[in-house]
């Protein structure tokens, strides 16, 4: 360089800054939606909440209410529900309607089948009706 001859500096204000909102009670995909449109990398996990409903955000790192480098990673911890179930009232259901209630509350089922009617209908469950019981559980009907 020559004496004398200007020279520009430019000085960095370091990574950029984003307000970071808490989502936490809120929908995942609203989370989602507006973290990835601020420019956050979002990593998102479930698990059971006695408190939260299916898809609510259950908690949040870091914590909402401040900034954030942009494009730091938020992790999302998003509610499945509780892990809880109650045994419904299925008696006198056929088989099949019976079996696929129970599957959709995450219980497994096994059949016991007695007498020598084609359609098949629940005449005993166990455990008993309105059992609270935890998702993943075993529940035996028997049908006949």
């Amino acid at each position: 360089m020559k004496r004398n001859a200007l020279i520009v500096l430019r000085i960095s204000k370091g990574i950029e800054q984003v307000a970071l909102a808490s989502y936490v009670g809120k929908s995942s995909d609203q989370a989602l939606n507006e973290l990835q449109e601020s420019g956050f990398a979002v990593d998102s996990t479930y698990a059971f909440s006695e408190t939260r409903l299916p898809g609510e955000v259950v908690s949040q790192n870091p914590a909402g209410g401040g900034t954030a480098d942009k494009g730091s990673k938020v992790a999302l911890v998003i509610s499945k529900g509780t892990q809880y179930a109650y045994i419904p009232n299925i008696f006198s259901i056929e088989e099949v309607k019976a079996v696929q209630a129970l599957k959709d509350l995450d219980l497994k089922v096994v059949v016991k089948k007695i007498g020598k009617k084609t359609v098949k209908k629940v005449t005993n469950i166990s455990p008993k009706v309105g059992t609270k019981v935890k998702r993943g559980s075993t529940v035996t009907i028997t049908v006949g």
